[in-house]
């Protein structure tokens, strides 16, 4: 990895009733916004430790970039995302990186607590291979991480967010395009009540100390 890979982590403010909303009930919207903050924190953290790459936070809603000073935030640069669906986001969060000098751009999102840093530098390169788009597929058809080697907005116009089919639909349109793709492993990512139950056993299998927040998360839903 150089200086000219950019990582993109896309984060929304932890505020209840902004965010996994999926999860209520039966969480209520204090505790899923509190479930975030830990992932969102947790992936950052880890993200933290790439080196030699530009990192950049793109935030939402506007004006919600104060809420994510210092900590694990501290060494990304801070932008607002803009687009009215997430497709519109993330095309726009690639040409604002790619504008500003990266050759290779991998973004992700705090859905997925078992990303890694492993896994982002795989996807770094594959695209210094001959990938021109990578993908980390999720278990529900989604993916928790898309890379490319430079801006495809055909990828994310018109497609159904949150949907099982959103890998499919993407992939396809990178066939049509003539892009070559690769996947990296599917990992499972956080959107409903059992993918937390999900989370609690990936917490309790594994032995390293991934994901230090969202584990005290979860023992204090279990009462310690």
């Amino acid at each position: 990895m150089t200086r000219k890979d950019a990582l993109i982590l896309m984060a929304k403010a932890p505020l209840p009733g902004q965010v996994k909303t999926r999860l209520c009930p039966p969480f209520t919207k204090g505790e899923a916004a509190a479930l975030y903050a830990c992932l969102l924190e947790d992936t950052a953290a880890e993200m933290a430790r790439l080196s030699r790459v530009r990192r950049y936070l793109f935030h939402s809603p506007p004006g919600s970039g104060r809420l994510f000073r210092g900590g694990p935030f501290s060494g990304f640069e801070h932008l607002p995302q803009s687009g009215r669906d997430l497709g519109q986001r993330m095309d726009a969060a690639f040409e604002t990186v790619f504008a500003r000098g990266a050759t290779r751009a991998v973004l992700v999102g705090a859905d997925c607590p078992a990303l890694s840093t492993r896994l982002v530098a795989a996807a770094f390169r594959e695209l210094a291979s001959s990938a021109g788009a990578v993908f980390g597929p999720t278990d529900d058809g989604g993916f928790y991480l898309i890379a490319l080697s430079s801006r495809a907005p055909s990828l994310f116009r018109g497609v159904g967010w949150g949907t099982g089919s959103v890998l499919s639909e993407v992939t396809l349109r990178c066939r049509a395009a003539g892009l070559p793709y690769s996947l990296l492993p599917s990992r499972f990512d956080v959107d409903t009540a059992d993918d937390v139950a999900s989370l609690s056993r990936w917490a309790r299998t594994r032995s390293s100390p991934a994901c230090p927040r969202t584990r005290r998360w979860l023992t204090s839903r279990r009462g310690g």
